[in-house]
């Protein structure tokens, strides 16, 4: 017998690409391809009318409607950092006054250390690490094997993640999960082969394996073909790095110009990695590639896992000038071992450059990820005021100085985004 899932999205809506969340659009997709009875529930806890009150009181109903037609109910909750609160709410609320068994994934799910996850989470009843739309659909048919990535409370935690080819996972907007907008988050791959110690793209201890993170190409090629039809005006493509694999790169490109694809792509580069054939599929295409410099320090680099070859850098950005690609570059202010003089002499790397955008983000440390084990070492001091907690003192900066970082950041010919987080709905991540 088939539980009904009830998935509950407290996403964080970037004004640009709706409301929507990818990835529990993806979780139902899986769902639905499996014939398996489920509801999503979504709010943004960002948006200015968000009442918790109010998302409670509509989960409660949900599953006290489903539970009175004896139906047994799973209930989904993607954990973020920005919704941690009101997780921990939730949770609490439905175990007090329902039947239902809670599942927790996302990002401070599969980042907890071995042996946490029900001291944070008390009222939760099962944990998946790592992807989370096969594991839903195992859970929901109770087909788990030991692989799975799923930790049951009060069972020995082994740690293990969910990790399975992404060849064969039906499309959230192709089984009219989602409808495309005018502006739209969309994937192609997951994952990251690279170690930057504040970034949970990276494979923890496994060896990146490219093929197995890519989604399907004739998948991708209709989904390609939906947008197009559909009149989308920018996509977001969340990859970590749009252009790792280069032939399979500019294979994608050139079925974006052949299905007639007009919308803008915004595509999260890497100087390091940018081939020539990779800026020759461009052509035709409107596009603007985001580079994840975060500092032009190499010291900084070093000590963040993220060293910069700005000879190279240098070079990419002649050559997009030369053919006229947008482009913009992002800066991490909050480093370890940064100073005010040393963030404004990244700022003044990328003005000679000529870089026509900047964006500087404050630093934020995420579970799980190297930084959050180095805190003490470096002295990281976050806030406590806001939704979004991010370092605003250190062993090289104190309170007075942060300010003078973010004046920087503020300064004009700089577009400063405090507290949105970018990148996938699989968690908060740095442009890499």
């Amino acid at each position: 017998m088939k539980k009904h899932i009830v998935l509950v999205s407290l996403d964080w809506e970037r004004p640009q690409d709706g409301r929507s969340s990818l990835g529990i659009a993806s979780i139902a997709a899986s769902l639905k391809a499996a014939e398996i009875p489920y509801q999503v529930i979504e709010d943004a806890v960002n948006s200015p009318d968000f009442d918790y009150l109010s998302l409670e009181r509509r989960v409660l109903e949900t599953i006290n409607e489903l539970e009175s037609l004896g139906h047994e109910c799973l209930v989904g909750i993607g954990a973020f950092i920005w919704n941690e609160q009101q997780t921990q709410q939730l949770t609490k609320s439905v175990r007090t006054v329902t039947n239902a068994t809670q599942v927790l994934g996302g990002p401070q799910i599969s980042y907890m250390e071995v042996g946490q996850l029900e001291l944070n989470y008390p009222y939760a009843d099962i944990f998946v690490r790592g992807h989370g739309e096969k594991a839903m659909v195992s859970l929901a048919t109770e087909s788990i094997h030991s692989s799975a990535g799923i930790h049951f409370s009060g069972t020995k935690d082994l740690g293990e993640k969910a990790e399975h080819s992404l060849n064969d996972l039906p499309s959230p907007w192709l089984t009219g999960i989602l409808i495309p907008g005018k502006n739209i988050r969309w994937e192609t791959m997951r994952g990251c082969p690279f170690r930057c110690s504040f970034c949970q793209h990276r494979e923890s201890g496994n060896r990146f394996k490219t093929k197995e993170q890519q989604l399907d190409i004739i998948r991708i090629q209709n989904e390609v073909n939906l947008f197009a039809k559909s009149g989308v005006k920018r996509i977001s493509i969340l990859d970590p790095i749009f252009h790792l694999d280069t032939p399979r790169t500019v294979e994608l490109l050139n079925q974006f110009r052949d299905v007639g694809l007009t919308a803008q792509l915004a595509l999260q580069c890497r100087f390091e990695s940018v081939k020539d054939e990779f800026l020759d599929a461009l052509e035709g295409l409107e596009v603007v590639l985001e580079f994840g410099l975060q500092t032009a320090i190499q010291e900084e680099g070093k000590l963040i896992g993220r060293p910069n070859r700005l000879d190279i850098a240098e070079k990419v950005i002649h050559k997009l000038k030369a053919r006229n690609i947008p482009f913009e570059i992002s800066l991490i202010y909050g480093l370890p071992e940064q100073t005010v003089e040393s963030f404004g002499r990244s700022l003044a790397w990328c003005r000679s450059q000529g870089v026509p955008e900047i964006r500087a983000w404050p630093l934020m440390i995420l579970r799980g990820t190297e930084l959050d084990k180095q805190r003490e070492c470096f002295g990281l001091v976050e806030s406590t005021d806001e939704t979004i907690p991010h370092v605003i003192a250190s062993n090289s900066f104190n309170h007075a100085e942060y300010l003078q970082m973010k004046a920087l950041a503020d300064a004009s010919n700089i577009r400063c985004i405090i507290n949105e987080p970018e990148g996938s709905n699989y968690g908060i991540f740095y442009r890499a």
